[in-house]
């Protein structure tokens, strides 16, 4: 009975380190993307392909940026972008409601994409597909993979940590302020 018992533990063993779990800590996320991703397309389909959302980024040391980009009719048309820190010269906390602005701009049809600073004047759906290529496909084994939704179930937080990193390690996208608009 014991060498039968050892037997099926050592089985369950050999099958257990065959199989490969290198992307298990990454199923959930791929499955919450997949359903995030069905019910983008759907929204779109009911309320138009017309809305408008931020990226934000920030850092530890006080630094962060704002991107909002406005798509009508399935199209970017604005792209607004905005670094700031939340320090003075004297290193002097503000926060964010007193920040100070490093740089600027705001670009419409006539010159979009004509500024190197900030996030690429792209579609939710062109964001979907940078998620899974860049952000969710990166070794799960190394790095810490995230994908967060809103309360409509549209992508919200999509990006990777390495394992290990302390400060400002997030590569991805990190959306706020989604809205949709009425097509003009």
């Amino acid at each position: 009975m014991k060498k039968k018992a050892l037997a099926l533990v050592l089985i369950a063993l050999i099958f257990n380190l065959s199989c490969d779990t290198s992307q298990a800590p990454n199923t959930q996320n791929l499955k919450t993307y997949r359903a995030s991703l069905a019910t983008w397309n759907a929204l779109k389909k009911t309320h138009g392909a017309s809305y408008s959302y931020n990226i934000v980024t920030s850092s530890v040391f006080g630094f962060g940026t704002i991107k909002k980009i406005t798509v009508l009719n399935n199209k970017v048309t604005s792209r607004d972008y905005e670094a700031y820190t939340i320090y003075d010269n004297d290193r002097n906390y503000l926060g964010f409601e007193n920040r100070l602005i490093l740089i600027a701009y705001s670009e419409n049809t006539n010159n979009l994409g004509t500024n190197s600073e900030g996030a690429l004047p792209i579609t939710i759906d062109a964001l979907y597909k940078t998620c899974l290529n860049d952000y969710l496909s990166v070794d799960a084994n190394t790095n810490t993979l995230t994908f967060h939704v809103d309360d409509f179930n549209i992508i919200k937080d999509c990006f990777y940590v390495p394992n290990g990193c302390q400060d400002d390690c997030a590569f991805g996208i990190m959306l706020t302020n989604f809205n949709w608009l009425k097509a003009g």
